[in-house]
């Protein structure tokens, strides 16, 4: 399946979200530059804990996204958006 270039990462801690944004976000990886920053929401539990990224190159997997932002903390869950036609 190929990314759509964006995806989640909810962290336990808010502040290890904090520590992801102010050193991933204007990231250069391959061609792309990401952008990382707080997502809506969906819970009070998870407020300031979950992140949109976008940006991310197409050929980037799961478990790299995850590499790249489980330095910064505990994640609860992660996931990269893919084409629904494609998979």
């Amino acid at each position: 399946g190929q990314s759509l270039g964006y995806g989640f990462v909810n962290y336990v801690e808010a502040g290890d979200a904090d520590k992801a944004i102010s050193t991933l976000n204007g990231l250069k990886l391959q061609t792309k530059t990401i952008k990382v920053s707080y997502a809506r929401p969906s819970s009070a539990s998870i407020r300031d804990a979950n992140l949109y990224v976008s940006g991310l190159p197409k050929a980037m997997g799961q478990k790299e996204m995850e590499q790249l932002f489980s330095q910064y903390g505990r994640i609860i869950t992660s996931r990269i958006l893919v084409d629904q036609v494609t998979g």
